[in-house]
Parts: C-alpha cells; sequence; structure tokens
C-alpha cells in the first residue's frame, strides 16, 4: 500500500499500484482524477476541492488557493495562513490538502479490502512518495516533507516532477534514449532532460521557475477582461465579481485551446459587455515583433510572447547545462494541464524542428506525476536525479562576504563534500542556495552553529536522494555531531502541526 502524489499548486492527484502490479488514479468523491488544490477552511472545518471552489462565489469565504507558491516563503509573506491565532504556513496548508488526499485513499482502500473494515483513518499511517518542482530548494523540499507527515502520510521519498513524468512514460520504453520533459503546471514550470537506460532513468540537467505556469496565462486574459470593461463602460468591475472573473477567464482559456475564438459575457451593475477573444492573430507570423497595444484586439497566443520567450530561455538552458543539442534529443514529453495549450507544443516543435505527440496511449497530461511518483516508489535504486540549487558557505575575502560554493547544480544525487574550515569561539557557518558569489543574489537558507572548541572544524555538507539538506560538524580531536541547517524564519513544529491538522473536520 504505497501513494504517489502530485501536490499540484493548481490540481492535486493521488495513485496507487493494483493487485496487479499496474499504476492506478484513486479517483476523488466527485468521480474525478484530479482535485482542485484549493482550501476553504475556517480553523476548524475545511473542504478541499470542488467544494471549497464552490463556495469561492461568496465574497467573504476563507479561500486559500496557489499555496505551493507560497512553500518556503517567510512568515511576514504568508501572514495570511495565520488562522484563528494559530500560524499553519504554505506547509499546514499543504497538509490540509494533503490530508483530504489520504482521507480518499484510505476509504478507497477500506472499500476495496486492502485496509481492514475497522480501521480509522486518523490513526493510519499511509506511505506516500510526494512529488515536488525540479526547482524547489531546500526548505520547500522540507516543508513538503513536513506536510506530508502533519497530514498522516509516511513521506518515503521527494521526487521531482518532470523526473516523475518521465517514468511514467518511460515504463515501457525499450530503447535508451535521451528524453527532454516540459512540464508546465498551474504554477511552476520545469525542463528536465534524462537518459533512460536499461531501464535505469539518470537525470542530466534540469532548471524552471518556480513562479510561471498556467495561472499567469489566465491572468493575461483576466487583464485584458477588466480593462476592456472599463474601457467600454468607464466603471471598474466590482471586487466581489473577482471569482466570477477568474473562472471566465480559466473557462475562455479553455475555449482557446480548442477554438480560435471565444466570446466572455460579463454583467454588472446593468452593464452587459459581450468581449471576443482570439487564439492567434491571422495576419501575425513573428510572435516576437509585436504591438501590445491593449486598444488591438485580444489575440492570445501574442499576448503571451513574454511567457513564451521565458520558457523558450528555460530550455536552452536546460539544454547548454546538459551540453546538448536539440539534435541530441531522442522524446520530448508534455506533462502539464497547461501543455494543452497548442502554443506550448507549437514553441517546442519550432524550438526542436519536429513533431511532438500531442497525445500518448496511456499517458495524461494530468495525471503522469502521480503515476511515475508511485511508480518511484517501487525502483528508487533505478532512478538517479540531480541537485535543484547551488550550495554554498557564506566566507569573509578582504572583510567582504562571498559565498564559496561546496555543492554545484545539477550534481547528481546523493552528493557528500566535506571541507575544512578555521572556526572561532561559537563561530556561525552561513549556508546558501544559488549560482552567485554575492550573499545577497542567493537564498540564505540557514546557519550551522558551531560552538566550542575554536580551531578547525571539518564541515561535511550532503544532499540526500530527496534534494534535502544536512550536515555534519567534526572538531579535533575525535568530537563529531550532525547539525540541523537551521531557518532564520518562525519554524513550525512538525509535531505540533500534525496535532492542529488532525483536529480539522476534513469534509468529503
Amino acid at each position: 500500500m504505497l501513494l504517489g502524489i502530485d501536490l499540484g499548486t493548481t490540481y492535486s492527484c493521488v495513485a496507487f499500484i493494483d493487485e496487479n502490479g499496474m499504476p492506478k488514479i484513486i479517483p476523488n468523491t466527485d468521480a474525478q482524477e484530479t482535485t482542485p488544490s484549493v482550501i476553504w477552511f475556517d480553523g476548524k472545518a475545511a473542504c478541499v476541492g470542488k467544494k471549497a471552489n464552490d463556495r469561492k462565489i461568496t465574497p467573504t469565504s476563507p479561500i486559500y488557493e496557489f499555496v505551493k507558491r507560497d512553500m518556503g516563503k517567510p512568515r511576514h509573506i504568508n501572514s495570511r495562513y495565520e488562522i484563528n491565532g494559530y500560524y499553519y504556513g504554505a506547509a499546514g496548508m499543504s497538509a490540509i490538502i494533503l490530508r483530504k488526499l489520504k482521507k480518499e485513499a484510505f476509504l478507497f482502500f477500506r472499500k476495496n479490502g486492502i485496509l481492514p473494515k475497522d480501521a480509522e483513518e486518523k490513526s493510519t499511517i499511509i506511505p506516500a512518495v510526494i512529488t515536488v518542482p525540479a526547482y524547489f530548494g531546500d526548505l520547500q523540499r522540507q516543508e513538503t516533507r513536513k506536510a506530508g507527515y502533519a497530514a498522516g502520510l509516511d513521506v518515503v521519498a521527494i521526487i521531482n516532477e518532470p523526473t516523475a513524468a518521465a517514468l511514467a512514460y518511460g515504463r515501457t520504453l525499450q530503447e535508451n534514449k535521451k528524453i527532454l520533459v516540459f512540464d508546465l503546471g498551474g504554477g511552476t514550470l520545469d525542463v528536465t532532460i534524462l537518459r533512460i537506460q536499461n531501464g535505469d532513468s539518470i537525470v542530466l540537467t534540469s532548471d524552471g521557475a518556480d513562479e510561471l505556469g498556467g495561472k499567469d496565462w489566465d491572468e493575461l486574459i483576466m487583464d485584458y477582461l477588466y480593462s476592456e470593461f472599463r474601457k467600454r463602460t468607464g466603471k471598474d468591475i466590482p471586487e466581489d465579481m473577482g471569482w466570477d472573473i477568474q473562472q471566465k477567464a480559466l473557462e475562455a482559456k479553455f475555449e482557446l485551446t480548442v477554438n480560435e475564438q471565444t466570446n466572455v459575457i460579463i454583467t454588472s451593475e446593468g452593464d452587459d459587455v459581450e468581449i471576443t477573444l482570439y487564439r492567434s492573430n491571422p495576419l501575425q507570423n513573428d510572435m516576437n515583433d509585436l504591438d501590445m497595444d491593449t486598444e488591438a484586439p485580444f489575440y492570445f497566443e501574442e499576448r503571451s510572447s513574454n511567457l513564451l520567450s521565458l520558457c523558450r530561455t528555460i530550455c536552452t538552458k536546460a539544454l547548454e547545462k546538459a551540453n546538448l543539442s536539440w539534435g541530441d534529443i531522442d522524446d520530448i514529453i508534455l506533462a502539464g494541464g497547461a501543455c494543452r495549450m497548442p502554443m506550448i507544443p507549437d514553441m517546442l516543435e519550432a524550438l526542436s524542428k519536429r513533431k511532438i505527440p500531442r497525445n500518448i496511449p496511456g499517458f495524461s497530461y494530468d495525471t503522469a506525476i502521480a503515476t511515475g511518483a508511485v511508480i518511484y516508489g517501487t525502483r528508487r535504486n533505478r532512478v538517479k536525479d540531480v541537485t535543484s540549487k547551488a550550495v554554498g558557505i557564506e566566507v569573509k575575502i578582504n572583510g567582504k562576504p562571498y559565498i564559496e560554493p561546496l555543492i554545484e547544480r545539477n550534481r547528481m544525487l546523493p552528493v557528500k563534500v566535506e571541507q575544512d574550515f578555521p572556526a572561532e569561539s561559537n563561530a556561525i557557518l552561513k549556508i546558501y542556495e544559488g549560482e552567485s558569489r554575492q550573499p545577497d543574489e542567493c537564498v540564505l537558507r540557514g546557519r550551522l552553529e558551531l560552538g566550542n572548541p575554536p580551531g578547525n572544524v571539518k564541515v561535511t555538507i550532503t544532499v540526500n536522494e530527496d534534494g534535502v539538506l544536512g550536515s555534519i560538524v567534526e572538531f579535533p580531536p575525535d568530537a563529531r555531531k550532525e547539525l540541523w541547517i537551521q531557518s532564520d524564519d518562525v519554524d513550525i513544529d512538525k509535531h505540533e502541526l500534525r496535532n492542529k491538522i488532525n483536529e480539522i473536520d476534513i469534509r468529503l
């Protein structure tokens, strides 16, 4: 009994291995394979998914969405997650989503005899592999693991989303191939290049963006709807219609995925405005030379030029880091629901000069990552991933702080690096993630408090298979201790958080 969980920015999904050894998706109580990552939570009871979405029509509803984009951010940015005097953080809100997924999986297992009829959900700990964007750093990964623990899961592994998608695609692949996975979800983009060889999956490189996904395309449409309504009526759309406009933008994006144009009707305070949106400009072939005049008609693909440019740049960087060209790539795999927009495969076809399959039998944009996660749980020893961030320690050179890199990005996992440092009594080593040598251009991951005695210390920094940082400090002559890399921000005790999540009435 093992779960593979795609904990997505906009949608989440759960898979398991059936009695025949095949990965299967567990449908939710709405009979859907994916669950919106939307939470209605008042501090005592919570709804996740469609029922939470339905409550968004009430402006004052305590709705939380796009939580994944806040993982690892400090408390002052995530202050909205303090509810009834308790700070849940993005990890706690993710735990509510995971608890809902776990509860539905529990009921499925009990109904199908995988768990005994008298089993109780709160006391049943279910092992799970949870996916994260390849570009997630150490803190985001640790918060994901903490969220799983708080939800009543035994998180046996964390796996990068594009690696999971490649496993779902390559589980029956016999040939040896280099595969590029373009994973564009609701909130993140990952581009990962893997080599599949004799049943082993080896990641060569990953690149991506934590805040680039389908949500950004939605906002292009939303911004136009707001501005066009104002231009035609001289009025602003009322704030309490925000949910309605968000839904209309999402539906328009879906329509433009299959049709060349769509109409959006906005009714507000006696005004009825019909706005026509077009997928592409039939007279515009070069999407780089654009007139972004808001007076012009809305051509979705033209308006998306900056977002597509970011996608192209990330693809190019991934290839450069792997010392490969497009001609070296055997297959290009699309994952994530946002890849349904025709402009995404069109862009990749223009870059790679080849056709990309839009539909692969047995492979779904929406469920591939959960499927790959549960496959990974059964064959972890045959998958090799890489570090998502460089790791370094702050040192002083001529009195100025610099980052001394210890672990490069895209190193094969697990990684272990040892280095001697002269240390004063009660010295503190600052650990950073990032590619720059300048501390203010990197992310301060935390601090190693070395304590006594002064003198040389050997510092060992490790990154395990999940991409999580660890450290060991050895003092002369033979003292040795493992140290937590302490975050500067307020940390949430995982045991306390599990108790708080257990107290919540998760409504199905």
